[in-house]
Parts: C-alpha cells; sequence; structure tokens
C-alpha cells in the first residue's frame, strides 16, 4: 500500500477539468508531484501550473489516450523528469450525446469510445506497468469506470460497454498482482452522477468523425432537466438509482483515502443495491434450473 504519499510521484489523465483534476488536486494536497496530461493542451497547463504556484513540482502534456504511441511518450517523458512514477490514474473518458440505442451506434462511435474509455486504460498499464513493477516498491493504480457499468441505462449501451471493460480489466489486474505478490495496488473508480463536462467530449473528435453528422436517436428522457444522464429511475427498474450530482471536488479526496488504504473500489454514491441484488438473483436463480 502506498500509504505515505509525500514526495510520490502521480500520472493523471483526463486531468485538465473535472474527476481527473480534483485528483490531481488532492494528491498534490497531500505533497504528491503531478504529470497532468489531457487532451486538451490548455486546460492540462492550467492545472499544472496552478499545482506549481502551491510549491508542488508539475508538468504537463497533451495526450490522446487512445493514441498508444501518446502515451508511451507521457510514460518516457514522466520518468525523464521524475525518474520514478508511484500512481498511475487511468481517467481519461468520454461519452456519446445524444443517447441512443445500440443499433445505432455508429461503428466509428465505438471505435471512439472504446479507444479513450478503454484502450486508454490498456495504453496506461501498457506504457507504465512495466517500469513501475521493475523499479520496485509500493505503486497504486486507478482505473475511472462508471455506474454504467452496475446498472442498465437504455441509450447509453455503448458508454456501458466501455466502462464494463474497464471494470473487468481492474478486477482481473487487481487480482493478478496480488497472487504475484507484486506491490501494486488497483482501485476502480466508480463515478455517479459528477458535474464534468463529459457529456462535452465530442468537441475534440474530428468534425468529420462526429455523431451529429449521422441520424441518431435521442432514446431516453427523464430528468428534470430534459437531459438523459442516467442519474434516475429506469423503465423496468422502479428500484433504479437516482442520485444528485456531486462536485468533482469531493472525488480527489475519496480517491487519496482509496490508494492509502488500498481499496478495491471507490464509488461517490450509493451502490444501485436493489439492482444489483435483482441482477444477482436472475443469475443465481438461472443457475440452479442447469441440470
Amino acid at each position: 500500500m502506498v500509504e505515505e504519499l509525500q514526495d510520490r510521484v502521480a500520472v493523471v489523465t483526463g486531468a485538465g477539468s473535472g474527476i481527473g483534476r480534483s485528483i490531481a488536486l488532492a494528491l498534490a494536497g497531500e505533497g504528491v508531484d503531478i504529470v497532468v496530461a489531457d487532451v486538451d493542451g490548455d486546460a492540462a497547463i492550467a492545472v499544472a501550473d496552478q499545482l506549481r504556484a502551491v510549491g508542488i513540482q508539475s508538468i504537463s502534456l497533451q495526450v490522446d489516450v487512445a493514441d498508444r504511441t501518446a502515451v508511451l511518450e507521457l510514460a518516457r517523458v514522466a520518468y525523464e523528469h521524475f525518474g520514478d512514477v508511484d500512481i498511475l490514474v487511468n481517467n481519461a473518458g468520454v461519452s456519446l450525446r445524444p443517447f441512443r440505442a445500440l443499433w445505432d451506434t455508429d461503428y466509428h462511435d465505438m471505435v471512439w469510445l472504446m479507444g479513450i474509455n478503454f484502450w486508454g486504460v490498456v495504453h496506461g498499464y501498457d506504457a507504465f506497468v512495466p517500469r513501475m513493477r521493475e523499479s520496485g516498491g509500493p505503486k497504486h493504480i486507478v482505473n475511472t469506470a462508471s455506474t454504467a457499468a452496475l446498472r442498465i441505462t437504455p441509450g447509453a449501451g455503448a458508454y456501458t460497454v466501455s466502462k464494463s471493460a474497464v471494470s473487468a480489466f481492474s478486477i482481473c489486474s487487481r487480482s493478478e498482482f496480488e497472487l504475484a505478490g507484486e506491490p501494486i495496488g488497483v482501485s476502480l473508480l466508480i463515478p455517479g452522477p459528477v458535474q464534468t463536462n463529459i457529456d462535452q467530449g465530442e468537441r475534440h473528435r474530428p468534425a468529420s468523425d462526429r455523431s451529429e453528422n449521422r441520424v441518431v436517436k435521442e432514446w431516453i428522457s427523464y430528468l428534470q432537466h430534459g437531459e438523459p444522464t442516467g442519474g434516475g429511475p429506469l423503465p423496468g427498474n422502479p428500484s433504479g438509482l437516482r442520485a444528485d450530482p456531486v462536485d468533482p471536488d469531493v472525488v480527489g479526496q475519496l480517491v487519496v483515502d482509496a490508494i492509502r488504504e488500498n481499496r478495491p473500489f471507490v464509488l461517490t454514491q450509493p451502490a444501485p443495491e436493489m439492482i444489483l441484488r435483482d441482477r444477482l438473483d436472475q443469475i443465481i436463480t438461472s443457475g440452479r434450473d442447469v441440470t
């Protein structure tokens, strides 16, 4: 476990705003030096400047995590500048707007979404884990999933698929590190509704590839403001999670505590317990019918 954070080094992707920025600031508050990575280079610079203003060593890089070469370069620069990396936060993520059924989800939509949300995590492991293992000592990885992986949100199937993949990848890697006796902890961050700009992620997508150039269906709209963010009860799921969005600044401290205690899961709101219990009961019941 990385119990002592002072003078450690962390790399945080998607750190230019929202949850990533919150994590970077919270770690900096514990004396951690930060590599700020974001597809928005100006936003990354602004966060790094803010950290240096309070005495934290920080550098920024513009990085598209869907690009393996860019993430390998991120690792090269991080190790060249700081000598080691103790904490890796694979946080960068996007979602599709407007919502659409999976049959209305274009192939390019899926490639773009999986490239950032899932392959961004894989690229992070590819670039950093070999060096983390080689340098020795306690390390920690945080991967950002979503409560979308715990419940069903019709119209957000592609996003749910990507975050479910991150969830499985994280759980498996944590178990493998433990089995191999590697001092590398893994925490899966599972945010519920958080006040971020994730719904504006397509602004960094090439114009020729954006979904608004195709006919898509707005699949579901049930929140007070008419924006289907997946935060409320769903048709067929009367017990669905309903939670008010939390300020992203809350998330950073939750992640810091999870790193110190090597917690496997970090939730920003209570889990959708009834949905999970109902799903588990259906799985168990279906298994009983097998002869």
